[in-house]
C-alpha cells in the first residue's frame, strides 16, 4: 500500500531500469487494455486528461480499437507532458476518434491520476461533470464506469473527495493506494494490475491476502486432539453482558480452537451454557477474576462484556496479567479500563522502580513483552490518550500505540491496520458495513484468540483474524444480497466457511496482483 508520493517514487525507481518513462506508460496501458478485453463489452467512451493519466487513456483507447472495439474519446485539453503527447500521437495513428455518444457500454475515466490533488478546474472539471451527467442519465442501463488508476478528483493519499464520480471498477497500477482504501465507496471493485514495478520498500505496509493467511496457519496434525488445537480462555461477561462472550466463544470455535472456556460473572453462567454448549464455563464470582485457573489456557482473550468504567477493573486486569504470562488478546472493557482520565490519572500498581505510573505504562509493564494483541476500535483507541495527543493518521496511529506498549495493535476500521512494536505493518481491506454492528468486535477477538492459542505470532494472528472476519462479512453480504440485515448468526456461519474457500483453488484475471470487491452501498 502506497501514498501518492510513494507511488511516484516507485515509478521513478522502475523507470530508471527502463529505456525511458514512456516505456512504463505503454506497459501500464497494455496491461489495462488486455484486462478490459477479457470483458464482454466491445465499446468504450474514454475521457482523457492533459497529464500522464490522460496518456494512459489515449494508449488504452488506441489499443482497444486495435482489438476491434468501438472507441470514442473526449479530451479535456491538450497534452501537457511529453509522454502524454506521444501517447496521443500513437493512438491517433489509427485515425481520429469520434466524441462519446452515450451508447458506449463502458466509460473510462482517465482524467486525473494518483499525483493530482485539489479540486479539478477548467476542462477537467467540465469533463468530470460530463461523466456525472452521463451516469445520471444512463444509470439504469448497463453502463460501467472504470477509473484508470484512481477516480479523478479522489486524493490518492488522504481519500479526500474533491468531486469524484464513484467508479464501478478501479484499475490501479502496481499497488493499492491509501486513498482507495479509505474511500471504498468511490473506487468500487479494485483490481491491482502488475506492470512490473520494482519491489516496494519493506517499510511500506503490506496488504493481507489469502496467500499470506495460508502461509501463517499452522498445519493440523493427523493425530491432533482437542488439547493440541489450542485451549482458549475468554474472560469477560459482566452481569447483563454475556452476549459478548458468547459471540467471542463462537468465533473461537469457528476458527478451530480445540477447547474454549468462558470465565464470566456468576450471572452469565446459564446464558453461556445454553448459547455456547461446546464451551466450559467458570465463574469469577464477586471479585473480578478471582479463582480463574491461569495454568490451563494456552491463550486468553480478556475484555468482551466487561464494563470498562468499573473503578476496580484496571487493577483486576493488571493482576490477571501478572498471574498469567501467556499470549493475550485485550479487547473492549480490558482496553477502556486504561482510558485517560486526566493528568492525575495513575494506576494503582507498583512498577519495577517502585513508583506509580500512568495507565499505558502500567499496562506495558504488566504485558512484559509477551505475545499480545490489542484490538481497539477508534473510540477505544482515542480514549487511551489525552485529547491533544491522539494520533490522527490511522496508518501511523497503530504503530504509535504498538511501540508504546511493546505489543501488537490491531486498529479496527476502514481499513484495519495491524502494527507490531518493531514497526512492521499489515493492512486488511477485507469487510464491509455488515461489520458495523455491536458484537462483531467480540467475534474478531474470538477468532484472533483461537489463532494465538495455536501458537501463531500476534501480528499474523491479528492479520489473519481481520482477513477472515472481513471475508465472512463479504460472503454473508453476497449470499444475503445486501449488508443491511446480515445477522450475527450468519457472520459466525461464514467464519466457519471461510477456511474451505481459503484452501480452494482460485485464479485471478491476467496481470492481477490483488482484487478487492466493491463495498455495496445498501
Amino acid at each position: 500500500m502506497l501514498t501518492a508520493d510513494g507511488a511516484r517514487e516507485l515509478d521513478a525507481r522502475t523507470i530508471a531500469t527502463l529505456p525511458d518513462s514512456y516505456s512504463l506508460m505503454h506497459r501500464a496501458a497494455s496491461v489495462a487494455a488486455e484486462w478490459l478485453h477479457q470483458r464482454d463489452e466491445r465499446s468504450a467512451a474514454v475521457y482523457v486528461g492533459p497529464g500522464n493519466n490522460g496518456g494512459d487513456g489515449w494508449l488504452i483507447a488506441g489499443m482497444l480499437r486495435e482489438y476491434g472495439w468501438r472507441v470514442t474519446v473526449h479530451a479535456a485539453g491538450a497534452p501537457r507532458t511529453p509522454d502524454a503527447q506521444r501517447a496521443k500521437d500513437d493512438a491517433l495513428r489509427g485515425g481520429a476518434f469520434d466524441q462519446p455518444t452515450g451508447s458506449e457500454a463502458l466509460i473510462l475515466d482517465a482524467l486525473l491520476g494518483t499525483g493530482a490533488s485539489g479540486a479539478p478546474r477548467g476542462e477537467v472539471a467540465a469533463s468530470i461533470a460530463m461523466i456525472r451527467t452521463a451516469r445520471a442519465l444512463l444509470y439504469s442501463a448497463p453502463h460501467v464506469l472504470i477509473a484508470i488508476d484512481i477516480p479523478s478528483a479522489l486524493n490518492a493519499t488522504t481519500g479526500v473527495d474533491d468531486g469524484a464520480v464513484a467508479a464501478d471498477i478501479t484499475l490501479t497500477f502496481g499497488s493499492v493506494k491509501r486513498g482507495q482504501l479509505l474511500r471504498r465507496d468511490l473506487v468500487g471493485e479494485v483490481q491491482v494490475l502488475d506492470i512490473g514495478l520494482v519491489a516496494a520498500p519493506v517499510t511500506e505496509p503490506r496488504i493481507v491476502d489469502a496467500e499470506s493467511v495460508r502461509r501463517w496457519l499452522p498445519p493440523i496434525a493427523a493425530d491432533a486432539w482437542k488439547g493440541t488445537r489450542g485451549r482458549l480462555s475468554i474472560v469477560g461477561g459482566d452481569p447483563g453482558m454475556a452476549g459478548a462472550v458468547i459471540i467471542a466463544a463462537r468465533g473461537a470455535h469457528a476458527a478451530g480452537a480445540g477447547m474454549v472456556r468462558a470465565d464470566v460473572a456468576v450471572e452469565s453462567l446459564l446464558p453461556l451454557q445454553i448459547a455456547a454448549p461446546f464451551a466450559t464455563v467458570q465463574p469469577w464470582r464477586a471479585h473480578y477474576f478471582s479463582r480463574i485457573d491461569t495454568a490451563w489456557p494456552h491463550a486468553m482473550v480478556i475484555g468482551p462484556g466487561l464494563d470498562g468504567s468499573a473503578p476496580t477493573l484496571r487493577e483486576a486486569v493488571l493482576a490477571l496479567l501478572s498471574a498469567f504470562d501467556g499470549p493475550v488478546v485485550l479487547d473492549a472493557g480490558a482496553l477502556t479500563a486504561f482510558r485517560w482520565s486526566g493528568p492525575g490519572d495513575i494506576a494503582e500498581i507498583d512498577v519495577a522502580d517502585g513508583s506509580d505510573t500512568d495507565p499505558l505504562d502500567a499496562l506495558r509493564h504488566a504485558l512484559r513483552g509477551r505475545p499480545a494483541l490489542l484490538t481497539p476500535h477508534v473510540g477505544e483507541f482515542n480514549a487511551l490518550f489525552p485529547p491533544d495527543a491522539i494520533p490522527r493518521d490511522r496508518f501511523e496511529a497503530a504503530s504509535h500505540l504498538a511501540r508504546r506498549l511493546n505489543a501488537t495493535v490491531l486498529l479496527k476500521g476502514v481499513p484495519t491496520v495491524i502494527a507490531s512494536p518493531d514497526g512492521a505493518r499489515l493492512i486488511s481491506a477485507a469487510g464491509n458495513p455488515a461489520l458495523a454492528m455491536g458484537g462483531t468486535g467480540d467475534l474478531l477477538a474470538g477468532i484472533a484468540g483461537a489463532l494465538l492459542a495455536q501458537g501463531i505470532h500476534p501480528m499474523h494472528a491479528g492479520a489473519a483474524a481481520a482477513w477472515v472476519h472481513g471475508g465472512a462479512a463479504e460472503q454473508a453480504t453476497l449470499h444475503h444480497g445486501a449488508w443491511r440485515g446480515v445477522t450475527m448468526e450468519r457472520l459466525v456461519e461464514e467464519v466457519s466457511n471461510v477456511w474451505s474457500r481459503l484452501f480452494a483453488h482460485s485464479s485471478s484475471p491476467p496481470h492481477t496482483l490483488l482484487e478487492l470487491p466493491a463495498v455495496p452501498a445498501r
